[in-house]
């Protein structure tokens, strides 16, 4: 795929494959002088213009030349919109149905072109053998970065030819190939091109069919990738191993900034991988992955990764059936996080009345917009100013999570819930202290905590009873953890203990909220 390198020479095309230069044709093949009429007899008139004989003469510039050029030698009606762009920054002619010869046209007439640094050939028909032509220019362009072959119907050969031609150019940052019936065995192309080249900053492989296998191949190419930074591998049937092995690589990755994996299959094992990944991942900042099969369960596996990142900004996870209690797990979570979001797409998702007022009440203290879908309303669960009781079997770690969030000791938990200074809490003590810290437990509630703490069933909780239970409410808490990183199967009972901890860290937050509220 060499093109001659003769400077001071216009290149055309012979009839052949190959891009040729002027002085390689035979003499019955040289074209006209620079300053060329435009012909009205079909072959060379242009077909978007309404009265050629306005054009009787024409100062062309060496690029138009040569495409005029160029569509007479190849008996086809050139364009005066593509004609026109050719002395512009952006040359953008999609779904103009130019095919295979009129990209070769096109390609000559940018051989030596220095003006146009962006490319438009989306929807064109090119197939394989119009992209050789281009991909044949490449090598001599060394001003165009940007190009966009989307929906060209390339294939399987024009997956190979790009990845052969591209895998070491360096003027390329930008790369639309969307659209182009790549499958699974082309994602092994592709990875050549990710892991090997050095200058793609963009990449663009939507509405293609890499499914779980090709999934698998990108993802490994993506771990030693060190330059790209934005991904779009939407609409590619990815799920079950190919969505893990693209999770991995979000780990991994040390560049990927924006990620779109939307319409694919990621489901509860994708989401899992990905919540992992986030916590380790430092760069990505805008994350989709709407319509992706997500459910509740899957996105609390997800969120464990999304409040503990410091940089992502944008997540969109819309047209999920994450329901109304995932739209607002996902505010709990940052309400009482330190998750640098500024916008959630929730798109299609409906919610409730306690999502928009908690929403609300975050857009009060901090920068965030959120999409969502239909607003639910229903009759409120709390009655005036009444606080809603916390009903759950687990009040121990109720009682801890408040101590960890207070920043106090055991010692202090002690003093601030006695209150006749006896050094020991009855169940009385218990209901009226976590009652004024806004921390309300129901009646059940207040007998099971009474029953865990009190291992002596004297009736009072002492320090020494206080302190053994907490650790093994710590060595709980670890164990869960761990089971958790095991894998999606083992991840429930660390959800309910997480959705149990930010509950608590909601009502504190909340809670302080109304408090400097009231004193202002």
């Amino acid at each position: 795929m060499t093109v001659p390198q003769e400077h001071s020479q216009v290149f055309i095309t012979n009839r052949g494959r190959h891009i040729t230069a002027l002085s390689q044709l035979p003499e019955n093949q040289q074209p006209e002088s620079e300053t060329s009429s435009i012909d009205t007899d079909g072959e060379s008139c242009f077909l978007d213009t309404p009265t050629p004989e306005a054009f009787d003469v024409v100062t062309l510039s060496t690029s138009q030349s040569t495409y005029v050029k160029a569509c007479k030698m190849l008996s086809i009606t050139p364009s005066t919109f593509c004609f026109r762009c050719l002395n512009e920054i952006s040359l953008v002619i999609p779904h103009h149905g130019i095919g295979p010869n009129g990209a070769k046209a096109v390609a000559i007439a940018l051989v030596n072109n220095s003006t146009v640094s962006s490319l438009d050939l989306s929807s064109n028909g090119l197939g394989s053998a119009g992209l050789f032509y281009v991909l044949e220019m490449l090598q001599s362009n060394k001003n165009i970065s940007d190009i966009n072959l989307a929906g060209n119907d390339l294939g399987s050969r024009g997956a190979r030819l790009i990845s052969d031609s591209l895998r070491k150019n360096r003027t390329i940052t930008k790369l639309n190939i969307s659209g182009n019936s790549f499958s699974e065995r082309d994602a092994t192309h592709m990875a050549k091109l990710i892991s090997r080249n050095k200058a793609l900053k963009e990449l663009i492989l939507s509405h293609n069919t890499f499914r779980e296998q090709g999934g698998v191949i990108l993802g490994k190419a993506l771990e030693s990738n060190s330059v790209l930074k934005t991904l779009d591998l939407s609409w590619n049937h990815l799920r079950l191993l190919g969505a893990v092995a693209i999770c991995w690589s979000v780990a991994e990755n040390t560049c990927l900034t924006s990620l779109d994996l939307s319409w694919n299959g990621f489901g509860m094992e994708g989401c899992h991988e990905m919540g992992k990944s986030l916590l380790r991942n430092r760069t990505l900042t805008h994350l989709d992955l709407s319509a992706n099969r997500v459910s509740f369960d899957a996105f609390r596996q997800l969120l464990r990764g999304v409040v503990h990142n410091k940089v992502l900004k944008v997540l969109k996870v819309g047209v999920n059936p994450i329901t109304t209690d995932g739209a607002f797990a996902i505010l709990q979570s940052i309400a009482v996080s330190d998750s640098s979001l500024e916008e959630i797409d929730l798109k299609d998702v409906s919610v409730d009345m306690d999502f928009v007022d908690l929403l609300e009440q975050i857009q009060k203290r901090r920068h965030l917009v959120c999409v969502y879908g239909n607003t639910l309303r229903h009759d409120e669960t709390k009655k005036g100013n009444v606080a809603r009781v916390l009903d759950t079997d687990d009040p121990v770690t109720v009682l801890f999570e408040y101590m960890k969030q207070k920043n106090l000791r055991l010692i202090d938990l002690l003093h601030n819930l006695d209150r006749d200074h006896s050094y020991t809490i009855t169940r009385d003590e218990f209901q009226q202290g976590l009652a004024n810290i806004d921390l309300p437990l129901s009646g059940r509630s207040l007998d099971i905590l009474m029953k865990k703490l009190d291992t002596n069933r004297d009736g009072y909780v002492d320090y020494e009873e206080l302190s053994a239970r907490h650790k093994e409410h710590m060595r709980k808490v670890t164990k869960l953890r761990l089971q958790a990183d095991l894998g999606p199967n083992h991840y429930k009972g660390y959800d309910k203990l997480e959705q149990l901890r930010e509950a608590v860290r909601l009502k504190i937050s909340l809670n302080m909220t109304r408090q400097r509220t009231e004193t202002s």
